[in-house]
């Protein structure tokens, strides 16, 4: 198990490097990057606030001034309130600290305390004649320091151990909901820094009680010192948190090289700037993403007229939202193996939020002379904003194939596609995430072909005998060529009526089998296979274009009866299956079908509810096709560039199982 704070999360957050630098005792690093501008000494206010509250919290039933001024009625208790703060806390901090401050620095000092106690104030003043003031602040400030700590399970079993204490965690007695809340000074250009940051105690907070906290950020040298992250918001941000936590494990087992930032700005003031290439990796660029060109140059060639094209429709976005009073700030760009992801961060300081960007989208898309509407989504730190490109090059499923690790034999992997970063993504039906799957995308985007790679890509990254497959096809054209591959349970089923005898006897034969693993004390078909009682094959049921049996009321009873008792049971006994269909409406899609099938692939479909129906999120209508895909369900939302297979690729498992 590794340890890390918050605090070096956020410097992985600012720069991979300096991560790595930092874990390496270099002193100061944290400074990097920090203007510190003001004139508020911040570690000063920061000791007073937690003082302060502490004290509240823990000393209510013995501070009589306090009970006094939370007796009053509401149109009188700021005022006591304010005093208690005054007399108690604030002055008797400026008498023990104010050979270390500047005139500059009282003052600063003093107007920032009178900010935060009128925000403190917003969670008594609605509640204050309904409560003791006992019961009031025990509300309240019940929790407002605490070191709160977590553990991130990565699916190898490597453990992430992180901790951290937010400025404030404090209760919202109106809204019910957590608070966390951070202190800073100005409001810097940058400010999606301070919500990354902040992002990560919300983290915590919902790791530890289950619930995703409101975040409110102070900025206590600003008029207007208050900026608030809904939950829903901060839920948005957190779900990436997973590539960050996997970026510190790679520097924490120093997997070289490490990306630079993708903030040219922050390159200028490092005093890291001329050793961090030699010490973590070659000369790059920042910007566009170094990290990422890298990758993608093992794929494909990234041509002088794509990044052309990306810095041209990066500085149309920024001045197409400009004139619609919705600035941003460019953070760079990555080119994928099928669109550019243009990243930008909204201005906060002009109270931009993601949903005034997004609500823009057809704006956007006539700004920057689109054919579609751009997929636009909250990423790690950023907002993307995907612009598909032309004469982008597909890729066989072979090819993939050759991007996996070492073999494991607790894994049953095939590559789902290509990842932004050029990296493939690999599914695992051994996975209890993965297990059974349910597709959907309209015609044309490559829902078929999808159900293709998926069977070869399966064959080719396992051995021969481990996986065989039941394939109903009652289009009668996904699997035609497949129709002699010695990877087949049976042949290939086209006829809807045969496609139900032959689920149940799927079923019928996995009940035999946990007969079987009940019978030899065994929990699953690993544990099974590994003490040789006997050799289970897994079996991958695959469905293309279901509609037709979830349609037909002598046949929809039946198999969805099947669909979940596969859903449920089917893991242990090496059964999983892949259902498809272009017509993902709630009647195709029925509330059985979904609950029992884990992982979730959304192609093109054409609308947010369609999108809505398979991914609980709309996305997918933005899609462009032929293999372009979100996949989601049990697994972070990600979008990949599906593969083909290829007449390469079907010869080759041809010859593959003919030698063995």
């Amino acid at each position: 198990m590794q340890r890390l704070t918050v605090t070096n999360l956020h410097l992985c957050q600012h720069c991979p490097r300096l991560l790595a630098y930092s874990l390496e005792d270099e002193k100061f690093v944290w400074m990097v990057g920090n203007k510190g501008t003001g004139k508020l000494k911040g570690t000063l206010f920061h000791e007073f606030a937690k003082t302060t509250l502490h004290d509240i919290g823990n000393n209510v039933n013995t501070n009589t001034d306090l009970i006094h001024a939370l007796s009053q009625d509401k149109n009188t208790c700021k005022n006591y309130f304010n005093e208690v703060v005054k007399n108690q806390y604030l002055i008797p901090f400026f008498s023990k600290n104010i050979g270390s401050m500047s005139p500059d620095n009282i003052t600063a000092f003093a107007s920032a305390t009178e900010m935060w106690i009128s925000y403190l104030f917003q969670y008594i003043e609605p509640i204050v004649e309904l409560y003791t003031p006992e019961v009031l602040i025990d509300m309240i400030f019940h929790n407002v320091e605490v070191l709160i700590s977590s553990e991130y399970l990565f699916p190898d079993g490597f453990l992430l151990k992180i901790r951290g204490k937010p400025d404030s965690l404090l209760f919202d007695p109106i809204s019910k909901e957590a608070v966390v809340v951070e202190y800073k000074g100005r409001k810097e250009s940058d400010a999606t820094q301070d919500l990354a940051q902040t992002s990560l105690y919300a983290w915590l907070v919902k790791q530890s009680t289950g619930i995703c906290p409101r975040v409110d950020i102070l900025y206590l040298e600003e008029d207007e010192p208050l900026v608030t992250y809904s939950a829903e918001s901060i839920e948005e941000i957190i779900k990436n948190h997973s590539s960050l936590f996997t970026m510190a494990r790679r520097i924490i087992q120093k997997e070289l090289p490490i990306p630079k930032t993708s903030n040219p700005n922050l390159c200028v003031t490092c005093r890291f700037k001329n050793s961090c290439d030699t010490d973590y990796g070659s000369q790059e660029k920042p910007y566009p993403e170094p990290n990422v060109h890298q990758k993608a140059h093992e794929h494909r060639e990234i041509t002088d007229e794509l990044s052309t094209d990306a810095e041209k429709f990066m500085s149309m976005l920024v001045e197409r939202l400009n004139m619609l009073n919705v600035p941003v700030i460019p953070q760079g760009y990555v080119i994928g193996p099928r669109f550019i992801r243009l990243k930008v961060s909204p201005d906060v300081s002009k109270k931009v939020t993601f949903s005034k960007i997004a609500n823009r989208v057809v704006d956007i898309q006539l700004g920057l002379v689109l054919s579609s509407q751009p997929l636009i989504k909250p990423q790690n730190g950023y907002i993307g904003c995907d612009i598909p490109y032309e004469n982008w090059k597909g890729f066989d499923v072979s090819d993939l194939c050759k991007e996996i690790s070492t073999p494991d034999t607790d894994k049953v992997q095939f590559p789902l596609g290509k990842k932004t970063d050029g990296t493939v993504l690999f599914g695992d039906i051994a996975n209890p995430t993965m297990t059974s799957c349910l597709i959907g995308g309209t015609s044309g985007s490559g829902k078929s072909e999808l159900l293709r790679s998926i069977v070869i890509g399966i064959s080719l990254c396992n051995p021969p005998q481990m996986v065989t497959f039941t394939l109903i096809d009652p289009k009668r054209v996904t699997f035609t060529d497949f129709l002699s591959l010695p990877i087949l349970h049976e042949p290939v089923i086209l006829d809807p009526d045969k496609a139900m005898e032959a689920l149940n006897r799927s079923v019928t034969e996995m009940e035999k089998r946990y007969l079987e693993l009940e019978k030899t004390s065994c929990t699953n078909i690993a544990e099974y296979n590994s003490k040789k009682c006997g050799f289970f094959t897994r079996r991958v049921i695959i469905i293309d274009e279901y509609a037709d049996l979830i349609m037909n009321k002598s046949t929809k009873e039946t198999l969805e009866a099947n669909i979940q008792r596969i859903g449920q049971k089917g893991r242990a006994a090496g059964f999983h299956l892949f259902l498809a269909t272009q017509r993902p409406d709630a009647k195709i899609v029925t509330g059985v079908i979904k609950a029992n099938l884990q992982l979730k692939i959304a192609l093109k479909v054409t609308s947010a509810t369609n999108s809505k129906i398979i991914l609980d999120e709309s996305g997918a209508e933005c899609l462009v096709g032929h293999g372009d895909m979100l996949i989601g369900g049990s697994v972070q939302i990600n979008r990949l560039q599906g593969s083909r297979v290829s007449k390469r690729d079907i010869a080759y498992i041809m010859n593959h199982y003919s030698n063995t």
